[in-house]
Parts: C-alpha cells; sequence; structure tokens
C-alpha cells in the first residue's frame, strides 16, 4: 500500500471499523496512517466489542491519562450484515463528494463533539474576551479552521459576545463543496448580528507556506457565489455536486493573511501529521492567542476513520492519523503552546438511551472516542 504523497485537511470523521475484534491500542502513540489511494477493498460489518467502563473524563493534568479497566460486552439485537466495499480516494475528494449528506448522516463523532462544546466553546470564548486578552479598540479575530459545513462556525455566529464588541469570523476549508453548504446556511445567522462578520475562504492550510499559483478564492454567500463570473466558479460548482477526478489544488496559507486572537478547529487533526497542525496553528494564531482543537480519540481511531457510505453501498474514505492523547500534547508544547485543559469522553449507554447518539452508538458504549485540548500560544 502506498501512502499519500501530500496530507489534505479535513473535518468531522464517521464510524467506519479497521480493525478486528480485541486488536484496540490505548492510546496509538505514535500515530497510525491509513493511507490515500483509489482503491476498491471489503470491509467486514460491525459485530459485538467489548467496551472499557470508563467512558467519559476530563483531565486536569495533561500527563495523565485515564486508563479502562473494566470490560462489558454489548451483542447486537439482529446477524451482522455482509462485508461492505471500500474505496479510498483523496482527503479533498472524499469530502467534495461527502458535502450535499454531511450534515445529516448520523454522525457519532459530531454527536459527542456537539455536547463537549456545549460547555468548553463557552469558557474558550471567555478567556479570548476576558479583559486581559482583549485589545482596547480592537476587532476580536477568530479563525475556524476547517470549518466544513459551518457546523461550530454556527455557534460561534449566535454565541452572545459582549457589548459593543466587534468580531471578525473567517472559516477556512479546503473542500468547495463543504463551504457551499456552509455559505446557504451561514447567511441569515451572518445577517442576525450586525456586529459580527463572516467571511469563508477555501484554503489547503497544511500546503506548502509558498503563495499559491492559483488565484485566492474567497466564499462569501450563495447568493454572491451564484453571480460571480462562471468562469472563476466552474470547478467549485462541480466540485459541489460530484467528487473530485483531476488533482484540485487549493489556495495555500500563503494566500491568506488573516491572524487570529482566538482559533477553533474541530474533528481535523485526525487527517493530519502532528508538527504540520501545530505549525499551521502557529502561523495563524497571534501571541498568547487560544486555540481549541478536537479530535478523534485513539480508541476508536485505531479501528475507524472519516468517512460515509455512498448511494451505491460503498465506504468511501480519505486519509487518517490515530493520533494520541498524549502524543498530541507533547506536540504541542513542542511547537510552542501551553496545555491549559485536555478532556476525554467516551459514549456512555444514556447517549444511546436518550438519542444524543444513534444506534450505530451502541458499539462503542465504554469506549472513549473523543478528546479535546485548550492551548494558548507562548509568547
Amino acid at each position: 500500500m502506498t501512502q499519500p504523497s501530500t496530507v489534505n485537511m479535513t473535518f468531522d470523521a464517521s464510524l467506519i471499523d479497521l480493525c478486528p475484534e480485541n486488536s484496540l491500542h490505548q492510546d496509538a502513540y505514535p500515530s497510525a496512517l491509513y493511507g490515500s489511494f483509489s482503491t476498491t477493498a471489503s470491509e467486514s460489518s460491525d459485530i459485538a466489542q467489548p467496551a472499557p467502563a470508563n467512558a467519559a473524563a476530563k483531565i486536569t493534568n495533561p500527563e495523565e491519562t485515564p486508563k479502562a479497566t473494566e470490560q462489558s460486552t454489548w451483542t447486537p439485537s439482529s446477524p451482522p450484515k455482509p462485508p461492505t466495499p471500500v474505496q479510498h480516494l483523496p482527503t479533498i475528494d472524499t469530502y467534495n463528494a461527502w458535502a450535499p449528506v454531511y450534515d445529516t448522516d448520523g454522525n457519532i463523532l459530531q454527536a459527542i463533539d456537539d455536547l463537549e462544546l456545549a460547555t468548553l466553546l463557552p469558557n474558550f470564548l471567555a478567556l479570548a474576551t476576558s479583559p486581559e486578552s482583549l485589545v482596547p479598540s480592537a476587532p476580536l479575530t477568530i479563525i475556524d479552521l476547517g470549518c466544513g459545513t459551518g457546523r461550530n462556525t454556527a455557534k460561534l455566529l449566535s454565541h452572545t459576545w459582549p457589548p459593543g464588541l466587534d468580531v471578525r469570523i473567517t472559516g477556512l476549508d479546503f473542500s468547495a463543496g463543504m463551504l457551499a453548504v456552509a455559505a446557504q446556511k451561514l447567511e441569515p445567522l451572518s445577517k442576525a448580528n450586525p456586529n459580527v462578520a463572516l467571511q469563508l475562504r477555501q484554503a489547503d492550510c497544511f500546503a506548502a507556506t509558498s503563495p499559491s499559483p492559483q488565484s485566492q478564492s474567497k466564499f462569501q454567500f450563495q447568493s454572491q457565489v451564484q453571480n460571480q463570473n462562471q468562469n472563476q466558479n466552474q470547478d467549485q460548482t462541480q466540485l459541489q455536486n460530484q467528487p473530485q477526478t483531476q488533482p484540485h489544488h487549493p489556495p495555500s496559507l500563503a494566500d491568506i493573511p488573516t491572524l487570529a486572537d482566538a482559533l477553533l478547529s474541530t474533528l481535523v487533526l485526525e487527517h493530519i501529521p502532528l508538527p504540520a497542525f501545530f505549525s499551521t496553528l502557529s502561523s495563524l494564531l497571534l501571541p498568547r492567542g487560544y486555540a481549541l482543537l478536537t479530535n478523534m480519540h485513539p480508541e476508536m481511531g485505531s479501528r475507524s476513520q472519516a468517512g460515509f457510505v455512498g448511494a451505491d453501498g460503498i465506504k468511501i474514505r480519505g486519509a487518517s492519523f490515530a493520533h494520541g492523547v498524549r502524543e498530541t500534547v507533547e506536540a504541542a508544547e513542542r511547537a510552542g503552546f501551553e496545555v491549559l485543559e485536555v478532556r476525554e469522553r467516551g459514549v456512555e449507554a444514556g447517549d444511546v438511551r436518550e438519542g444524543i447518539v444513534g444506534e450505530r452508538g451502541f458499539k462503542w458504549v465504554g469506549w472513549r472516542v473523543w478528546y479535546g485540548v485548550l492551548v494558548r500560544r507562548v509568547g
């Protein structure tokens, strides 16, 4: 199997098994790479999995990671389904194809992310808007790195900001299809708050930092996108409706001059090597700026990765890394970030009973599937 020569930025993750029963490893340290290439294989369907009892934890000391100590078994009520074909595509192609159904395909990790962000995001924004952080008479700039279809950009737009504060939000994503969905979704929210300005930009934030030969692609709202020059947007329209079949290179980070006081990046890290990810954070975040990142936990990442099932029944996947929690903390510190908080979260039986996650979540009861890290850039 060949590994990708370049790594593309992607976003939230679905649930697709990679490893057989009992192959799970605790912290996936160092990371394991699932390559992105064009091929089709078959995958065994879901089976009963042993589950550790410690499903949720908050770590006040980033050096300490709770370990699972007990196991229970959930038995499915119906026989396993036959193997499902799997096709590996470049990550950008995967997300352009995924965009039309991304918000409606019952993503379990996305649901857990929303649950944890209900408390983490307000705490993060409170730090970013504290008197010690704000510069008098200057706007607060926030980047949503890997904004996808705007799931968390919408949370930023709906947040109750301090009176009179000028807030400027930039959503960055490399997928034209995802940004087209975000533009349509976020337009009403942006219009509702005149003190909050939003722009959406297409960029491969983890590419080389030299200027892109392609002209910068700036996404405004859907009505504006449709009125732009047809020649400039022909490729973007095609990407919204079908997988990309030819190499496509979005503008690089050098074409995005914005520096941020705060940065949010949720469920992106799975697809990026740790040094490249934190290098990008350093280049986008002002000194003493705050960043909140979330990711698939290695207990899940060792047997699952981002992807979706197409209309033809084939599972589509991009490239993924199973980063360890401790590994992520150490990489952040090496890159010049102070780690302020680490959280881990598993799926609990109540999450399924209460409808927080769908029935697909039963096989993950007891396993940690998510972690979040709050950092501040030193300087």
